[in-house]
């Protein structure tokens, strides 16, 4: 197992806080093997600890219940629950609730792969009595620190470059990660697509017209780093607007993609409509549209390169636990544009503008910096380890 930085906070607040643990992440992402590690590592400090997985029917209803007396039994002997995909629970909010304010000595962690389902059914009944966290595909951070344990941050830069171009062509997916044969992780990245992208989110959804969001997430896959036109794209799949809009929705829930909304003070000026959507994985979007060419060899290399940093960065922010933050992009009528504008919960608005390879900032950047006396840092292939690696570690 490549370990996890998000390790450290999940077991901190396990041990410290009264709170629910809730871990949402896609599948495959690593959950389970993350909980089994979590496992080992709390029995270690002689926690007894229950897991439970709920896509597993025997597991499943053992759990599936809210009868106090029932839960009593089972948790008699037990500090620490691991409920793993509890969304699948008749009622996940409800039994969570009588375990929280029953039995305030079990910890809880559940997982879930799908933030609509998990969260819609604890909402109201577990309001103010759980913490969440995202797990996302591995960081590059994560890999590196598991090929090597020198904390030499030079040669940890140097691995970063290495890893760069397969990383911006397979994605950070554990098991694509895992294999070494390029054609075997094309082929297990177009499974997974299939599988988990369409099969799982057109059961859970229930979704009647298949083929179109399977199309949507394809066109979407296209034009990453670009604004989404909703009108546009329901005209080119010939379907109503409000189908757009509910299944960009539904994918983003699915932790497939992201959306980033534009910055303004001064809406009139700058353009507050349109949003730009990445993907959580790139090795997913470059499954989707069927190209693993290599980078420095695609048209696209500015996309994939802002759909990198995009998502490393958001993984930074969550392996370390550090609040929630803004991130938006600016641009504005005149076509002027900033690619990323962050926020931090207790810390200042920061401005940078991502390009591969070269050393200076366009033009729309002195616009940002004239109108909000800001400056804008240029990222590019030399600097931007530092960007994704904005934490000790």
């Amino acid at each position: 197992m490549i370990p996890r930085l998000i390790e450290t906070g999940i077991i901190h607040n396990l041990l410290t806080d009264d709170k629910a643990l809730v871990m949402l992440g896609a599948r495959q992402v690593g959950k389970t093997t993350l909980l089994r590690d979590l496992e080992k590592k709390l029995s270690a400090k002689e926690k007894r600890v229950l897991y439970l997985n709920c896509d597993l029917d025997e597991q499943k209803a053992v759990i599936n219940t809210t009868s106090q007396t029932i839960l009593e039994q089972l948790l008699r002997n037990v500090d620490i629950l691991f409920i793993d995909e509890a969304q699948r629970l008749n009622n996940a909010g409800l039994t969570l609730k009588i375990i929280h304010d029953n039995f305030p000595r079990v910890k809880i962690l559940a997982t879930g792969s799908s933030s609509f389902e998990l969260k819609n059914k604890m909402s109201e009944p577990m309001t103010g009595r759980f913490l969440d966290f995202t797990l996302y595909p591995l960081s590059l951070i994560e890999i590196i620190k598991a090929q090597n344990t020198n904390t030499n941050r030079a040669l940890h830069e140097q691995q970063a470059n290495a890893l760069l171009p397969l990383t911006m062509t397979y994605g950070l997916y554990p098991g694509i990660y895992e294999e070494n044969d390029p054609a075997k992780k094309q082929i297990a990245l177009s499974k997974l697509v299939e599988s988990y992208l369409f099969k799982d989110i057109l059961m859970f959804q229930k979704i009647r017209n298949s083929q179109a969001i399977k199309d949507l997430a394809k066109a979407i896959a296209y034009q990453i780093g670009s604004e989404v036109n909703e009108n546009e794209l329901a005209n080119r799949l010939k379907i109503d607007r409000k189908t757009v809009v509910s299944y960009l929705d539904i994918l983003e829930k699915a932790f497939v993609i992201i959306k980033v909304f534009p910055y303004s003070k001064n809406p009139r000026r700058e353009i507050g409509k349109n949003y730009k959507v990445y993907f959580m994985d790139i090795g997913i979007r470059n499954a989707l549209i069927g190209d693993f060419n290599s980078p420095d060899l695609r048209s696209d290399l500015g996309s994939l390169w802002e759909n990198f940093l995009y998502i490393e960065r958001l993984k930074a922010y969550a392996n370390a636990n550090q609040p929630l933050f803004e991130y938006k992009f600016w641009r504005s009528y005149a076509g002027a544009e900033v690619d990323y504008i962050e926020k931090p919960l207790n810390g200042d608005m920061k401005a940078f503008e991502f390009k591969y390879s070269s050393t200076t900032l366009s033009r729309g950047t002195h616009s940002f910096t004239n109108a909000y006396n800001m400056p804008v840092t240029l990222i590019n292939k030399e600097n931007y380890f530092d960007f994704i690696t904005p934490f000790n570690y």
